[in-house]
Parts: C-alpha cells; sequence; structure tokens
C-alpha cells in the first residue's frame, strides 16, 4: 500500500500552507509553526481543524473518535502458536486510514538504533537472531503487556518531541490510543511503542556497554547475550530500569541459558547459525515434498507456501528457490483444475 500523500485533500507545494492557512484563519505564529513543520517533512498540524480539514471531514468526526474511541474499534482473538488466545483490538476503516497516514508522515520519521530490530524496515528477527550467535551465554526477557503500558501521556508526549503544539498532542494521542493504552490492530501502535520505549533501550544499551554485552530488542522481547555469566541479579537489574520507564517483565518468559543449551531468540535457533528449530526444517521439507507429488492437496494452500518460501529465503536461498518452484507449479495447477 502506498503512503497517503503528506497533504491528502492539498497539493504538495509550499502554496499548501497559505491555502491551509487562509481556510482555517490560522494566526502569524500558527502559520509560522506550520512552515517549520512543512519544511521538516511533518503535516503542518497547528490546529485541531487542520487535520479534518486535510481529509475533508467534519472535525466533529475526528472529535468523536479522539474522544470516543471504543466505537470506532472491533474485537476479536486470535489463536497463540504457543497455545491460548491473543485479544486483538482493529481499527474500522477510517480510523486505520486516519492512523496509517499518522504513521506513514509522523511516527516513521524518527530513525531508531541499532539494537531496535522489530517493526524496523529493513531489520528481520534473523537480523536479530544473528547479532547473538557463538555468544556463549544468553539472557531473554519479555516485557508483560508491551503495547497497552505505553499510555496516552506517553504518547503525547511522542507527538510533543516531533514540535506539535499540546492541542494537536492530545487530538493524536485520542486518535492512536485506546482505554490509556495502545491498541494491538492500530497501525500507529508499533511505531509509538518504539518511541516511547527509546529511553529504556538507551539505559539497557549502557547497561549491555557495562557488561561487554550484545543487547537487541525486538518489539517486547529482549536479549542480552555474550561471554558473561548471567544471574538472578542481572534480572532485577533489568527489572528496575524496565520499571522506571513504566514498563514491567513477564518473570513467566525470561530464560538464562548457558553455551551447552539450546539458545532461542525471536524463535530462531542462534547456537551457530540463526535458524528456525530443527523441527519445524524438517516439517516444512516434508510438506513440500508432499506438496511436490501430491499437489491437488495443497491447492488451497499455494499462497501459504509461498509465504514460507519467502521466509526460507532468509536463511537459505537454495532451499527456498527449491520451495518456490513447488509452491509455483502448486499454484498454476490449482488454476487449472
Amino acid at each position: 500500500m502506498n503512503p497517503l500523500p503528506l497533504l491528502v485533500s492539498l497539493p504538495r507545494e509550499p502554496e499548501s500552507i497559505d491555502v491551509l492557512a487562509g481556510e482555517l484563519d490560522l494566526t502569524p505564529d500558527e502559520r509560522s509553526l506550520a512552515v517549520s513543520l512543512y519544511s521538516r517533512g511533518l503535516p503542518p498540524l497547528v490546529h485541531r481543524k487542520c487535520l479534518p480539514y486535510m481529509f475533508g471531514v467534519s472535525p466533529r468526526l475526528i472529535a468523536a473518535m479522539q474522544k470516543r474511541a471504543e466505537h470506532y474499534y472491533r474485537r476479536f482473538t486470535i489463536n497463540k502458536q504457543g497455545g491460548g488466545t491473543r485479544a486483538i483490538v482493529a481499527p474500522r476503516r477510517f480510523l486505520k486510514l486516519i492512523q496509517t497516514w499518522i504513521n506513514g508522515h509522523i511516527c516513521s520519521k524518527e530513525r531508531m538504533p541499532e539494537c531496535v530490530m522489530g517493526f524496523v524496515r529493513g531489520r528481520s528477527i534473523f537480523d536479530n537472531g544473528r547479532a547473538h550467535c557463538k555468544n556463549k551465554n544468553v539472557m531473554v526477557v519479555d516485557v508483560k503487556d508491551f503495547f497497552p503500558s505505553v499510555t496516552l501521556q506517553q504518547v503525547e508526549a511522542v507527538f510533543a518531541s516531533f514540535g506539535f503544539p499540546e492541542e494537536i498532542c492530545r487530538q493524536l494521542g485520542g486518535l492512536c490510543t485506546l482505554d490509556g493504552g495502545l491498541p494491538q490492530g492500530a497501525p500507529t501502535s508499533p511505531a509509538l511503542a518504539n518511541l516511547v520505549f527509546l529511553s529504556v533501550d538507551e539505559r539497557l544499551s549502557r547497561q549491555a556497554a557495562e557488561w561487554n554485552c550484545t543487547y537487541t530488542r525486538y518489539a517486547d522481547d529482549i536479549v542480552f547475550s555474550g561471554a558473561r555469566h548471567f544471574i538472578s541479579e542481572d534480572v532485577a537489574c533489568l527489572r528496575e530500569i524496565l520499571r522506571q520507564g513504566g514498563f514491567t517483565i513477564n518473570d513467566r518468559k525470561t530464560r538464562i541459558v548457558g553455551q551447552g543449551g539450546r539458545q532461542t531468540v525471536t524463535g530462531l535457533v542462534v547456537n551457530g547459525k540463526a535458524l528456525p528449530p530443527r523441527s519445524k526444517r524438517r516439517r516444512w521439507r516434508a510438506m513440500f515434498h508432499r506438496a511436490a507429488n501430491h499437489p491437488h492437496e495443497f491447492f488451497d494452500r499455494a499462497r501459504s507456501l509461498a509465504g514460507i518460501a519467502a521466509f526460507v529465503n532468509q536463511y537459505s536461498s537454495e532451499r527456498a528457490t527449491e520451495y518456490g518452484r513447488i509452491a509455483q507449479e502448486v499454484r498454476e495447477k490449482s488454476q487449472h483444475r
């Protein structure tokens, strides 16, 4: 999906600010701020009527989505890979459209440090795993309720850091939060969570340097690795750093693994190369062998086969080519059944 234009209902020229200022009767200070924001590639949101005007909708609609957000989401659950369910709250169509625009033109503007691997273009779970390959010891800590733990006040502070006035920070914060936190299904939530967590990342990076370790974070998965023999006091140290940032550790998912154990980082085994577990790779080999010999059994799963092939390409181009060929053959035969 291509990003929406910076000014949805206005041309992309400097004169757009003049149009906006004239239509909304902006004060000289507001116009000056609009020019400053626009020159930095940010939308010139300087008055609560700017956003509805740019989208060509009533200010009342934007205000309703901001103040009564619960009416603009749908709730459902999905099954977790390891069992159980995860509650998802997804924005309805128009709110999602606005959130996508906010994400593309504001939230994603900040460059993330190298330690942040999740929700960053060009970085993957394989980059995260490779950072910890062949290190003697690994400590993995999970942040409990990562998205819901981010507060409306923290989100408003993020928008304020871009230079938006307080009124706009409240407006954007209301459009991107639900029940005082970040909703799991909103397109703005990943980038906003990363931005809020940056100060914690900085403290965790300093701690890693003190321990002479490697530190990365993929969403809510925090990983330290190195020659250090991690102990329970180290987990307590991280717990305090997270507490200061408003987050808590999920003790149930905390793991310390030495060189002799299977070291797993974001689902990848990193004892040697960063690879999916052997059991999963064997299951995929058996699946594609079956698909090659009995393609009719996979006619409704051709897209899933292609997705697996693309995933495998991140660690084995040779195997991915073979899987991709089989997936293509299944797809072509399904079209001629």
